[in-house]
């Protein structure tokens, strides 16, 4: 009998999520919020002893809603008004009453980093703060999974992960789970947001950032821009558009790219950034180091805007 879990690193893979190796709720592999996860590497994490947890990082479409509260009345506050769609997703539970729920986002919209409430405290408590997090696939975001959540000085696990009626990641497929619309993101946030700021003995942290979060696009694509994936092959503008567009409709992996298309003169040949597109928001590469999504420059001449209309909405044969 064996408490490890390291043989889930090829199934998590499979299922469409982006494993990686953990100690507790920390990931100490060297360029983690880059490296590409590919099966040989979930092979050989899966034969290695030194990485007793696994976490899973917020690549899109993986949406995760991370409830960071500390006390069970105000958890259970905080729950009763969020929506049926986040509820409905897969229930991780680290150290309750702090749960998360493990959710898909909307292809329709862009990846974020992280969007949250304000953070918050009561007062006569030790220095506690209570906040929700939302966190859509920008880069450097991870969360612990499976395995050890945190160990004592003495090396005995305090804490163990484990998934509300055993639905977990590692039997339910990322096309599988409930779909929520950036909107949708920020209402429940809103929602959230009102419980604690109404909360008996609650208080805005002031230091801590204000609610909201995420980050802009930049719009500095065009004709001249070329794009290298990691088998070095070549893309102007408009047959990335068309590749990443077709990879939606035919529901295949995302094209990850160099960072060539910078022209960051540190830029390697290691896939730093994802290509997606949309039929309301058109294309988009995610560059995971800068954490900058960068689009189409927004040109004023009539024929290059229709131009570039029929290639974001052309329909499906």
């Amino acid at each position: 009998m064996t408490d490890s879990v390291r043989h889930l690193f090829p199934q998590l893979l499979a299922n469409g999520y982006t494993p990686l190796p953990n100690r507790d709720k920390v990931c100490m592999l060297k360029g983690w919020p880059i490296v590409e996860v590919d099966e040989a590497k979930c092979k050989r994490w899966s034969r290695q002893s030194r990485w007793p947890a696994i976490g899973l990082r917020a690549d899109p479409p993986l949406l995760v809603f991370d409830n960071d509260l500390p006390r069970a009345d105000v958890a259970a506050a905080v729950r009763a008004v969020l929506p049926r769609s986040v509820l409905g997703g897969l229930e991780r539970i680290g150290n309750p009453p702090k749960t998360a729920f493990f959710l898909r986002m909307s292809t329709e919209d862009e990846p974020f980093r992280e969007l949250h409430t304000r953070r918050y405290y009561i007062e006569g408590e030790p220095k506690v703060t209570y906040a929700v997090q939302a966190f859509g696939g920008g880069p450097g975001a991870q969360l612990g999974a499976f395995g050890p959540h945190s160990h004592d000085d003495k090396g005995n696990v305090i804490r163990t992960y484990h998934w509300v009626n055993d639905r977990s990641p590692a039997n339910v497929r990322i096309d599988d789970l409930p779909e929520m619309t950036r909107e949708q993101v920020n209402a429940a946030l809103m929602a959230a947001e009102d419980v604690l700021v109404n909360f008996p003995g609650m208080h805005v942290d002031t230091l801590a950032a204000a609610a909201g979060g995420g980050f802009q696009p930049v719009h500095d694509l065009n004709d001249q821009t070329i794009f290298h994936d990691v088998d070095g092959s070549a893309y102007t503008l408009q047959e990335l558009t068309e590749e990443a567009r077709n990879r939606v409709m035919l529901r295949q992996p995302q094209l990850r790219l160099t960072g060539s298309f910078t022209n960051d003169p540190r830029s390697t040949g290691s896939p730093r950034a994802k290509v997606s597109w949309s039929p309301r928001t058109g294309l988009a590469v995610i560059d995971f180091k800068t954490g900058l999504t960068h689009r189409p420059m927004l040109l004023e001449d009539p024929e290059t805007q229709e131009m570039l209309k029929l290639i974001f909405t052309k329909k499906v044969p």
